[in-house]
């Protein structure tokens, strides 16, 4: 698994490399790019190894900030914070104290990340591969909460199992800028090499007839890739004139 991933950074890279189109989008106007950008993905992740055994696919989000380190842009900073949600239950209760009034009781299993790293990009050209690599703290957690039926807004809810992690990550994609504007489409994959963490997922919370619960908890290393696709855009500045 580890030779894959290797491979797909490597490939990434070298097309991070190659000879691209020379000529420079500008925006227009008085606008010039900053140093900065920020993005924002929908993604899907996708478990590998003992962990794909355990859980299916997730679903959810990804924020970028960058910073270029050079003046042509082939050398950033990259932080990024996001999420995703694997595991959802939902079952209509009674409540406890009359049964003319019925809540849902909604389970969810989530991860979220925050990560810190680099990326080498092309700056130039209708195509810019990049590859990125940074270290994430993960944090695994299972909450259930309690709301009206047919309103979103929780009134109750508990956490039933958590726990912080790390993962290693490597990735790689493509920008295609929006013509002369200062944003991009950006597809794009990251496959987390994850640390060992403990977590629930869909169906290892047993309700006993106490009312007490019973937990079922996994626990394993928790490899997955992150599919990504989303907008960016770098933060203009006044050209001066």
């Amino acid at each position: 698994m580890q030779s894959k991933a290797v491979l797909v950074l490597s490939t990434a890279f070298i097309f991070a490399s190659a000879s691209v189109v020379n000529a420079q989008i500008a925006p227009s106007g008085d606008q010039v790019p900053s140093r900065f950008s920020f993005g924002a993905d929908l993604t899907i992740s996708q478990p590998k190894g003992e962990f794909a055994s355990n859980v299916p696919n997730g679903y959810g989000f990804d924020l970028t900030g960058m910073f270029r380190l050079d003046r042509g842009g082939y050398f950033n900073l990259r932080a990024d914070l996001g999420g995703v949600r694997y595991g959802h239950e939902r079952q209509q209760i009674g409540f406890p104290i009359s049964g003319r009034i019925a809540v849902d009781l909604n389970t969810d299993n989530q991860i979220g990340f925050g990560a810190l790293g680099a990326q080498l990009q092309i700056p130039d050209g209708w195509f810019r591969p990049y590859a990125n690599a940074s270290i994430a703290g993960t944090y695994f957690w299972t909450e259930s909460s309690i709301s009206g039926t047919g309103n979103s807004d929780a009134v109750l809810n508990t956490t039933n199992l958590d726990d912080w992690s790390y993962a290693w990550i490597f990735g790689g994609g493509v920008m295609i800028p929006f013509g002369k504007s200062i944003g991009a489409l950006n597809l794009g994959a990251k496959y987390h090499y994850g640390a060992s963490a403990t977590y629930l997922k869909k169906g290892d919370i047993t309700d006993n007839p106490d009312g007490s619960i019973t937990l079922n908890p996994r626990n394993s290393e928790t490899d997955l890739v992150l599919w990504q696709v989303g907008v960016s855009f770098v933060i203009p500045r006044s050209s001066g004139h």
